[in-house]
């Protein structure tokens, strides 16, 4: 792959506030040649003013914004964008995600080996973001997230998150579109992450130098309830679509001795009730994957049960 390949930027958004903004400006101060660079800007039917918003900001011609006449989902989105990329390179990012200029050089060199097909950046809190233990959580732990594995090792397809991540042209006409039927949050990206790794099982990488900082302001209960929600609906989804991947997925809790021992009422009220005592992040492991398996347990109208074989 030579130096300055052709690289697209995919960036879904609904309703995107200020931090959409900074999201916006920041990419406008990428260090890269224009001529090789196109952003996609797709607006999934906002009912703010983020289509004006964009109307208004008179982007160069290297940005290409669309509109979505309704929200249908980020799924949906990212795959408008895919269908108008022309790069070498596709990087999907999140519209609360902020880049450093040398964002697009770096996912290059992460993902110019030849044995590499896609990449998944570093994702850092924003700068005087408080240090709450859920924050603790999502940047500092060490083990949490595709960091855990190092540079130069496969990562698990799990482990590949579709807020910061570059994917070469190739893979991508092979592995196709997102699966659009994740409608709400979360499994889009787990679907396709699968799908990636199915391909090429040994080529998913993790990347410290290709940073992008996390803007939006992100509460622990308002995260498990998101969880919840995710299990009862698009988890299983994904548990139904890829079976041989159940343990992966943690489908092997849900119905379980140890399931039921370890994610019940009983020990949730403790680790809720130690984390006033102790701010420990493995604890907020816990509370979200309780979130989860209680979704999963109990899947919303219309869902199908989980059925373990």
């Amino acid at each position: 792959m030579n130096s300055n390949p052709y690289v697209s930027i995919i960036v879904p958004v609904y309703n995107g506030d200020e931090h959409f903004h900074s999201c916006v400006s920041s990419l406008l101060m990428i260090d890269f040649p224009n001529n090789k660079l196109q952003v996609i800007l797709v607006n999934d039917g906002s009912t703010d003013n983020t289509a004006q918003w964009l109307y208004e900001q008179k982007l160069p011609s290297y940005f290409e914004c669309i509109t979505h006449n309704k929200n249908k989902g980020r799924a949906s989105a990212r795959n408008t964008g895919l269908k108008l990329t022309q790069g070498d390179i596709i990087i999907f990012l999140d519209a609360d995600m902020v880049v450093k200029p040398d964002f697009v050089i770096q996912h290059i060199k992460a993902i110019s080996k030849p044995e590499v097909v896609a990449v998944s950046g570093k994702v850092i809190s924003k700068p005087c973001q408080p240090k709450t233990v859920l924050q603790k959580y999502l940047f500092d732990y060490q083990r949490r997230g595709a960091k855990q594995f190092g540079e130069n090792n496969p990562i698990p397809f799990n482990y590949l998150i579709t807020n910061n991540m570059s994917v070469k042209r190739k893979v991508v006409d092979e592995c196709g579109l997102f699966n659009d039927k994740y409608i709400g949050y979360g499994g889009e990206d787990t679907d396709y992450a699968i799908r990636l790794w199915e391909l090429y099982p040994t080529g998913l990488r993790y990347s410290s130098k290709a940073i992008s900082l996390d803007y939006q302001n992100e509460t622990l209960p308002n995260l498990l309830i998101k969880m919840e929600k995710y299990g009862g609906t698009n988890y299983l989804r994904l548990l139904k679509n890829y079976p041989k991947h159940i343990n992966a997925l943690g489908g092997n809790w849900i119905f379980s001795l140890k399931g039921y021992l370890i994610f019940n009422i009983i020990v949730k009220r403790i680790v809720t009730m130690a984390m006033f005592i102790v701010s420990f992040p493995p604890f907020v492991r816990y509370l979200i994957a309780y979130g989860l398996i209680v979704g999963a347990r109990n899947p919303e109208e219309g869902v199908p049960k989980f059925r373990s074989k």
